[in-house]
């Protein structure tokens, strides 16, 4: 069977009546203006014929991919999923294609990955930060290949962040509120600048609640177990939930750990709210229906992918922004899982 052969520009420009490269002009959007008339025989045409530039050719001429690539540490975690699905909203609606390469916390493998960006030549990478970002970046930036940061402020590169010191800091502040004494924080790890932002709040809320802060209230090697983050966050909730005196309220990294709280506070036969107040950051689907529903401080992770999206397609359009772009957090969304310690209770 003989194959059909694709309509190509000079088939266009034969049916409107106009030269290739006034066709060129209309597809393009320039650089020459082109009438009314002349536009609209080419649009029909190009409708009538089912012709499509050749993306590739035009890549070659142009330099431009007209591609986008995501590097992120794990797409598991329903937050960096969301943040992804963001980045698409902001890319695809100006018809760039998303390249998404999940690190899934093997070493190096994002500095391979922005090897590999270069060699495909993306037009622009954003980077949801792992432990080499200094690394891939500089892999980035020797190829010509500018990047917006998401989630981490690295000198020198365009960031997008959450105010991560005020989200430690109201999410304490609610517990202090509530009357809590002994708070524990479940961190996310010791290298996680968001984490450690979150634990400066933390520390805020509390010295002006008049508290100190317990070093054994305060676990940062919260990781997965064989690539769980519940199972990590069980082994070292129930680490702190062992501590004598121990706390009466804590506050996790991100909602998935906060679930783990709860199973290792049942599995010592405690009771959340009445034993253990527990609360978390992200408001994972996951978070609304455990038992009980979960308090929590929502992370605007698809609003953070849209900001992100949004200004590398700045930067491609040599477009001058602030380097740090701040978003705030949304308000707290109280639940079940928090009250005021069992004593307090009237």
């Amino acid at each position: 069977m003989a194959s059909v052969r694709r309509p190509t520009r000079d088939d266009v420009a034969k049916r409107a009546g106009v030269s290739s490269a006034v066709v060129s002009y209309v597809l393009n959007g320039g650089p020459k203006p082109v009438g009314e008339d002349k536009r609209q025989r080419v649009l029909i045409a190009v409708r009538e014929l089912g012709y499509y530039p050749n993306e590739i050719a035009r890549s070659l001429a142009g330099q431009a991919t007209r591609s986008i690539g995501v590097i992120t540490p794990t797409l598991v975690n329903p937050v960096w999923a969301k943040l992804t699905m963001g980045i698409s909203d902001a890319i695809s609606a100006q018809e760039y294609l998303m390249i998404v390469c999940d690190v899934e916390d093997q070493p190096d493998l994002d500095q391979r990955y922005a090897q590999m960006m270069v060699a495909k030549q993306v037009d622009g990478v954003v980077l949801v930060p792992t432990s080499n970002t200094p690394s891939t970046l500089s892999i980035l930036d020797r190829g010509g290949i500018p990047a917006i940061v998401v989630e981490q402020d690295v000198s020198d590169s365009a960031c997008v962040v959450v105010d991560a010191l005020d989200s430690g800091y109201r999410v304490t502040r609610h517990l202090t509120e509530l009357g809590h004494k002994r708070i524990a924080m479940l961190r996310e790890r010791r290298s996680s600048l968001d984490s450690w932002k979150r634990y400066l709040g933390y520390e805020q809320a509390l010295r002006e609640a008049g508290l100190k802060v317990d070093p054994a209230l305060v676990d940062d090697g919260a990781a997965s177990v064989d690539g769980s983050v519940v199972e990590g966050g069980i082994v070292a909730a129930g680490a702190l939930l062992d501590v004598d005196p121990r706390p009466t309220a804590v506050f996790a990294h991100n909602d998935l750990m906060a679930i783990a709280v709860i199973q290792a506070a049942r599995q010592r036969g405690l009771r959340v709210p009445d034993d253990l107040s527990v609360i978390g950051v992200d408001d994972a689907d996951a978070g609304r229906y455990c038992d009980p529903p979960l308090t929590t401080l929502p992370f605007p992770a698809r609003e953070l992918g849209r900001e992100a999206g949004t200004r590398i397609l700045a930067e491609l359009a040599g477009e001058v922004r602030e380097r740090l772009s701040v978003l705030p957090s949304p308000a707290l969304v109280v639940r079940e899982s928090t009250a005021s310690p069992h004593h307090l209770r009237v």
